[in-house]
């Protein structure tokens, strides 16, 4: 089959021959270990019946007409009256409440981690599936335990129909695709805008790591935001280039070219840079938890200073995103995760490059940066490791 791979692309093939481009399936990619240690069935069931995490149950009906989907959270004798076949339980955020589940990230580095979405785990019996469908993400579809057969369009769908009166956009006419089942370990990934649908063979998992953009109008209505609160200096329009042709009620052309001047000025500014690295960090889903962090559970006569003098062993968990910018013109380095921002010479970027290993490193870093320590523990960013 012309889209199953011997391996894992490197990045740079990854970018050049299949990133928004064309899907493909690596062979048994996730080892049998991590595999085992994934969140499993009833653990996602337990997530579903709480108030806060966001999850799906999917069934499909006899004809079109009779799908459904509900949106939890679920009470225990739902799952007790579902059956064993033709429906599918989805449950979001996972990477956040289960970290041995967060690990799967590290295996797809590949990607821009500050695009990341989430992990979802989807649990289905035999004949489990939510239909033919499109995502407007990029998505490798890690599988589990079971088997599921997948069919996976050749090139993206232009024209999206869907079946009328249902829940759930799935669909309405066949596409053209190849056909292949996943076994556990295997990786199928799938740009935005492909077609693809799953069936379980028999009770299957699968984990689905998501790589989302912005659109347009929210990046800017957020930079707006930004500008707004974090830097009021940003000048008013005041007009300055107007002349007698603008009155009362015309907009020459030339006018039009300087409002567009004034409006995008700021994009050229390191405004822009700093609110990127923020916005890229920020997390899309907030865990009750987070105020909660690390530091705050200390004893209060517990410093940061003990825990540098200390050279405590820290790390930063993969579901906290991370992005590390130049600055313009300068030494200097903006560095954001979890939407917290700060700055770094060169010589300090050590201190970032740690962090985005994802494993233990030595807070004995941070003896010349005690603020910055403080302030990650604080948010949960950085923890003491095991």
């Amino acid at each position: 089959m012309t889209f199953i791979l011997d391996r894992l692309p490197t990045p740079e093939e990854f970018f050049r021959d299949y990133w928004n481009k064309k899907p493909f399936v690596v062979r048994g990619m996730v080892p049998a270990g991590v595999i085992d240690g994934l969140i499993d069935e009833d653990h996602i069931a337990g997530l579903a019946m709480e108030e806060e995490v966001t999850s799906r149950l999917v069934r499909k009906g006899e004809n079109q007409a009779e799908w459904t989907c509900e949106h939890g959270p679920f009470e225990e004798e739902v799952f007790a009256d579902l059956g064993e076949e033709d429906w599918s339980l989805l449950v979001q955020n996972i990477d956040q409440y289960h970290a041995e589940t967060a690990e799967l990230l590290k295996y797809f580095n590949l990607s821009p981690r500050w695009l990341l979405d989430d992990i979802m785990a989807s649990f289905s019996p035999k004949g489990g599936t939510v239909g033919a469908h499109i995502d407007s993400y990029h998505v490798f579809l890690v599988q589990g335990k079971g088997e599921r057969r997948w069919k996976v369009a050749n090139r993206p769908i232009v024209h999206e129909d869907y079946i009328q009166d249902i829940p759930l956009k799935i669909l309405s006419a066949p596409f053209e695709g190849e056909e292949v089942t996943t076994r556990s370990g295997d990786v199928i990934y799938i740009p935005p805008k492909f077609a693809h649908e799953g069936i379980s063979l028999k009770p299957s998992l699968t984990y689905s790591v998501g790589f989302l953009g912005p659109s347009l109008p929210e990046m800017l209505i957020e930079f707006g935001h930004y500008i707004e609160n974090c830097h009021p200096e940003v000048p008013r329009y005041l007009g300055k280039s107007l002349t007698e042709t603008a009155v009362p009620f015309q907009l020459p052309l030339d006018h039009v070219d300087d409002l567009r001047s004034f409006m995008t000025e700021v994009f050229d500014q390191e405004h822009f840079t700093k609110w990127l690295s923020h916005y890229f960090t920020s997390p899309t889903h907030v865990l009750d938890y987070e105020d909660e962090g690390a530091f705050n559970e200390l004893d209060e006569d517990y410093s940061v200073e003990d825990i540098i003098a200390g050279s405590a062993e820290l790390i930063k968990p993969p579901f906290i995103k991370m992005m590390i910018i130049p600055l313009a013109g300068t030494q200097r380095y903006c560095v954001s995760a979890q939407g917290l921002s700060f700055e770094l010479d060169f010589a300090d970027l050590n201190l970032a490059n740690a962090m985005a290993q994802e494993v233990p490193f030595s807070a004995d870093l941070f003896k010349n940066h005690r603020e910055i320590l403080e302030n990650l523990l604080k948010h949960n960013i950085v923890s003491f490791a095991d």
